[in-house]
């Protein structure tokens, strides 16, 4: 209704809300058709393009089994596809595929919602991704006037729209446009059981390691394997530390693991 006056802002109309919950967005321009073509059109489509890819493949495939033959030639085609799902390889690199642009999807919304945007509607863009046993590893690359800091001070917003228990946001040293994101969603040691040390069969299975090189004492949080150096990396007993000690392939045929 026309003349209605909200609480929310005094003196201006005020209406129901979307339908659909969108984060706020952070451009400092008159909204135009083209802007929100570019936002609710053009970016879902560029974040679901491996999807839309793999869908257009697939229709085109089917597509061109019932020009040429109909729909026995169709359904051929369409089992053939099938049946390369059954292989392990082919199952896997699908299956990475589209787990690492849910991810990537996920993380655009919940940096959206935590108020990473700048002022030109940049959030942190993922470059990397890698599984671990307490959730995802995340590379991003900041974007330009932002820096591991800003991704820092969003961290409690992160985890809640992320829907995971912890955040941690680490920069790159070799360089500050990057940095590295641990999303923890379970505690790894939980699913261990008893830890044993990963060493512990050596003497059985005959390994050789050498004391120069980093041993694992135990697990992160994040799942990785922790590792400490006992010694420096040159041979004790050397005036300059030029000597070399010799690899564990070097020790009696041994392996190392």
């Amino acid at each position: 209704m026309t003349g209605l006056m909200g609480p929310q802002v005094p003196g201006r109309p005020s209406g129901l809300p979307p339908m659909v919950q969108t984060p706020a967005q952070p451009i400092r321009a008159v909204s135009t058709p083209g802007s929100r073509w570019t936002v609710y059109v053009l970016r879902p489509v560029w974040l679901a393009r491996r999807e839309i890819a793999l869908s257009l493949l697939l229709l085109a495939a089917l597509g061109c089994g019932w020009a040429v033959g109909g729909w026995p030639l169709a359904l051929m085609v369409a089992l053939s596809l099938a049946s390369l799902l059954v292989m392990p390889g082919v199952r896997g690199a699908v299956g990475a595929l589209l787990w690492r642009a849910r991810v990537i999807r996920r993380w655009d919304s919940a940096a959206r919602y935590a108020g990473l945007a700048t002022h030109n509607d940049r959030v942190p863009r993922v470059m990397g991704v890698t599984r671990t046993a307490a959730g995802e590893r995340l590379r991003v690359r900041l974007p330009k006037g932002s820096a591991a800091v800003d991704v820092e001070d969003r961290v409690p917003w992160l985890t809640s729209s992320l829907r995971a228990s912890a955040v941690r946001v680490a920069a790159d040293e070799d360089n500050a446009q990057y940095a590295t994101v641990e999303v923890i969603r379970r505690d790894p040691l939980d699913a261990f059981g008893v830890l044993t040390w990963p060493w512990a069969a050596a003497a059985e299975h005959g390994w050789v390691a050498s004391a120069w090189e980093p041993i694992p004492v135990a697990v992160a949080e994040n799942g990785d394997t922790v590792m400490v150096a006992l010694l420096g990396g040159s041979a004790a007993g050397s005036p300059d530390g030029s000597a070399e000690l010799a690899g564990p392939d070097e020790l009696d045929g041994g392996r190392r693991r």
